[in-house]
């Protein structure tokens, strides 16, 4: 038997060895073959002859293994997403939770007031639209690469106007096609209120907010409101409860509330921007 063929069966019973080794520390064997190749009588046929294809194959595993567990250990996004918002709702703020990849639910809040004139039925107001609302949203985003949405939900809402009249040029009111002085009347007050206080959203968007870091968002939609109910009083009590003029407070709480029968959907348009988990 040749010197060679002796090293090489040396080589490959150590790589037994080296083997059950790896197992338990994947440097093992390396350091195995280092201290024997040192001892080898001739440079050159050392053990590596062996056991190279053991030691060249077994670290990579191990370099596999720990690259898996390098992954695994990466910190995952937590599919949460937080929007602040502007819009015809008023200032909002909304929280985002990813269900699937196409599919998210929101669950926000809206506060704010605008003020502004208004006639109706002849009679001038200076109003005020005070906007309060809870809306829970559900986000269908049909195209896997875009952050278009298609969204769906209920609102609970508050929103209301509440009006004060303002005489006309001559300081008198025409109630009902009768006319009185503003002394006689005092001041009219009254409050427009939408008929569901639960009302159903459809609408379309853009944006994702559970996607991570910074994002813009903005939506356009209608909410089914229903028509406005409408109170209207005057200060003078005299005036506000004598049946006469009662009935045409009334009658002409009925001609406003037929001139709003057709603002039964309120327009939705906001833009804001999320940060996303």
């Amino acid at each position: 038997m040749s010197q060679l063929t002796g090293y090489r069966l040396t080589a490959i019973s150590i790589g037994i060895f080296a083997l059950n080794a790896i197992a338990i520390n994947p440097a093992t064997a390396g350091e195995i073959v280092a201290i024997i190749d040192r001892t080898t009588p001739k440079p050159g046929l050392g053990l590596d002859i062996g056991l190279q294809p053991i030691i060249a194959q077994k670290p990579t595993n191990a370099r596999i293994a720990i690259q898996q567990g390098t992954t695994a250990n990466v910190k995952q996004p937590l599919g949460l997403g937080v929007t602040a918002r502007v819009g015809t709702l008023g200032i909002g703020v909304d929280v985002a939770k990813s269900f699937t990849s196409q599919l998210n639910g929101r669950l926000g809040f809206n506060f704010g007031n605008i003020n502004l004139n208004r006639t109706d039925s002849g009679i001038n107001y200076d109003a005020q639209l005070n906007l309060s609302s809870v809306q829970l949203f559900g986000d269908y985003y049909p195209f896997s690469s875009s952050s278009f949405r298609l969204t769906g939900g209920l609102v609970a809402q508050n929103n209301r106007f509440s009006v004060t009249s303002k005489p006309s040029g001559n300081s008198t009111y025409t109630i009902d096609g009768t006319q009185f002085s503003s002394n006689d009347v005092g001041t009219l007050t009254g409050e427009y209120k939408y008929g569901n206080s639960i009302a159903p959203y459809l609408g379309i968007g853009i944006g994702k907010p559970t996607n991570e870091g910074l994002g813009f968002n903005a939506d356009l939609g209608v909410m089914f409101t229903g028509s406005p109910k409408v109170s209207l009083n005057a200060s003078n009590p005299t005036f506000n409860n004598d049946p006469t003029t009662r009935t045409l407070l009334d009658n002409q709480v009925r001609q406003t509330e037929n001139d709003l029968k057709g603002f039964s959907v309120y327009p939705v348009l906001s833009v804001g921007l999320s940060y996303g988990f």
